[in-house]
């Protein structure tokens, strides 16, 4: 009789994710889609207002004109570019796209700005876009990004884990055209010359020094933490929406 695969008796088989309808919200998560599928559009698109497709492969969203009453959309985890087509999506007013590849902000706010008209919601953490602590900068260059995206979108009450105030949505108006960060452009290979060629310098003479005799010297770093790590989604209450 041929050798049984040993299974421990507290492993569960591991089930293909399926969509979850839950009146008019539908989720889809961890499926490994790397777009929006055309049948789960035509079964449920009419009637869908809230869509969670979270922790896939999707990098492009412009079929998602097929959930034309769609008002809350979590796309946290996928692979979202910067150049995106999305549709017009009228009452739309929550947008989730935390912790994708969106990498340029103006092209990514250029698809959205007129697109999204009732936007009031948006989250961009863990993008190299939204230049906050989870990718290595300080809080100013978040707030420059902050002004800029209010600037571009000034109907949002929300920003990544932050509410809008008033003040700094006045500032935005003012300087925040002139806030946008611009992608950085590929390094330029240097040119080898001939200088690359000479042979090394030989080493200082050693009459220049003493031995044991030197010059050091010393300083202090400082690190500084700007907040607690925290998806943007998990500061909104119930009455804030």
């Amino acid at each position: 009789m041929a050798d049984e695969e040993f299974v421990p008796h507290n492993a569960q088989p591991e089930e293909p994710a399926i969509p979850v309808l839950e009146g008019k919200q539908l989720s889809y998560v961890g499926a490994g889609l790397t777009s929006i599928p055309e049948d789960l559009i035509q079964k449920f698109g009419s009637s869908i207002e809230s869509l969670d497709l979270s922790n896939n492969e999707i990098a492009h969203v412009k079929n998602l004109g097929g959930f034309a009453n769609l008002k809350n959309l979590v796309l946290d985890n996928n692979k979202l570019e910067s150049n995106q087509e999305f549709p017009k999506l009228q009452y739309l007013h929550t947008l989730w796209a935390n912790s994708n590849d969106i990498d340029d902000i103006k092209s990514f706010l250029d698809g959205i700005a007129t697109q999204l008209p009732s936007l009031t919601y948006l989250s961009l953490l863990k993008n190299p876009a939204c230049p906050n602590y989870f990718v290595g900068k300080e809080q100013q260059d978040y707030q420059r990004y902050r002004y800029y995206v209010l600037y571009r979108l000034p109907s949002l009450k929300f920003l990544d884990s932050t509410p809008v105030t008033e003040p700094e949505r006045k500032e935005a108006k003012r300087i925040g055209q002139y806030m946008v960060v611009v992608k950085p452009s590929a390094p330029t290979k240097i040119q080898k010359t001939d200088a690359d060629e000479l042979p090394p310098e030989k080493g200082l003479p050693q009459t220049l020094t003493a031995p044991g005799v030197g010059n050091a010297s010393y300083g202090k770093s400082r690190y500084v933490y700007w907040g607690k790590e925290s998806e943007g989604n998990r500061f909104i209450v119930n009455s804030q929406l």
